[in-house]
């Protein structure tokens, strides 16, 4: 069976790290007349156990038992990603995944940067304060907070504009790059704050608290593998959002194109990152290097693997890189 979804030449909305946009595009165009709903423990506690399943998986990449790159799963894939095709496919064949009282979106997609480095894909990548310039309209308003070492925390306004939504929410992250070796990096990226903000662009707007509210979007992760070969970088995404449920009184309209727009989103959002890099060079280092500050470098997989047995760690920086720690 042939995997994934793969395009040439496709236009449309502009890669988000994280993954937000991909996520945020078939979420924000529910009717705006959507009744409030809170984020319950009940729903949080699916998300974490979905995520703790996530970062297993991702253990057993870094510790070579399973292919590092996804698209490595899949005879002929990489040569067909090399070609320049972009693979999408939901991580789950039930996408998105039900949860109590919400979703959990998960897709995962790759593409082959041709000409580039690891360091110039990162550097693009982590250049959050000129986000609002290379995401507009979706990205509004964007910051770099913090640098830590290899650990990044920054701010975004995100937008869609619908036919019956014009929906935002304000939204901090924090992220972290490690280099395994030479031509094998991976970040991981979650939300640590997200709000919506009602009125966007009106006399009225204002953001309401945390985990209140529409439900557009109730959390953000994602995990970026880069793999340097061939002349270039295979660059993979995973993201992972977690939402209200729909209601049943307009499931009838929303349920037969959930699958398809974060499919056609992905595929747009990872041409553009390709386009981002090459328009950029490939001679860029991320800001963190300039500032002397490596990322970590936890040496091959296997000694990651034995080291730090996958990614389970008792330090607090790297506890919270994965993700589940940072946002409660």
């Amino acid at each position: 069976m042939r995997r994934g979804t793969s395009a040439n030449g496709i236009n449309g909305s502009v890669r988000v790290r994280t993954g937000c946009v991909l996520l945020i595009a078939i979420l924000f165009s529910l009717p705006s007349r959507l009744s409030a709903t809170d984020l319950s423990q009940q729903t949080l506690k699916a998300w974490d156990e979905y995520i703790q399943g996530t970062e297993s998986r991702m253990k057993q990449r870094l510790a070579g038992t399973t292919a590092f790159l996804w698209m490595d799963e899949s005879p002929g894939s990489r040569e067909r990603v090399h070609r320049g095709e972009i693979l999408v496919e939901p991580a789950n064949k039930d996408s998105p995944q039900k949860v109590p009282q919400g979703l959990i979106h998960d897709w995962l997609g790759a593409v082959f940067i041709p000409n580039a480095t690891i360091k110039s894909v990162v550097a693009m990548l982590s250049d959050y304060d000129r986000y609002d310039r290379f995401f507009y309209p979706v990205v509004t308003n964007a910051k770099l907070l913090e640098i830590l070492g290899a650990t990044q925390r920054f701010s975004m306004v995100l937008v869609e504009k619908a036919p019956f939504v014009n929906a935002a929410i304000s939204s901090d992250y924090t992220s972290e790059t490690i280099q395994l070796d030479k031509h094998h990096w991976f970040t991981v990226s979650y939300s640590t704050r997200i709000q919506q903000i009602d009125n966007y662009g009106q006399p009225g707007e204002r953001e309401l608290p945390p985990d209140k509210g529409a439900g557009y979007i109730w959390r953000l992760y994602s995990i970026e593998r880069f793999e340097e070969a061939d002349g270039g970088v295979y660059t993979e995404l995973e993201a992972i959002a977690l939402s209200r449920n729909i209601p049943f009184e307009l499931q009838w309209l929303v349920k037969p194109i959930l699958p398809h727009l974060p499919r056609s989103s992905m595929v747009a959002t990872l041409q553009k990152t390709r386009e981002a890099v090459c328009a950029e060079g490939s001679s860029e280092e991320p800001e963190f290097a300039k500032l002397g500050r490596p990322p970590r470098n936890y040496g091959t997989r296997a000694a990651l693997a034995k080291d730090r047995r996958g990614l389970e760690i008792n330090s607090a920086p790297a506890a919270t890189s994965l993700g589940i720690y940072g946002h409660n």
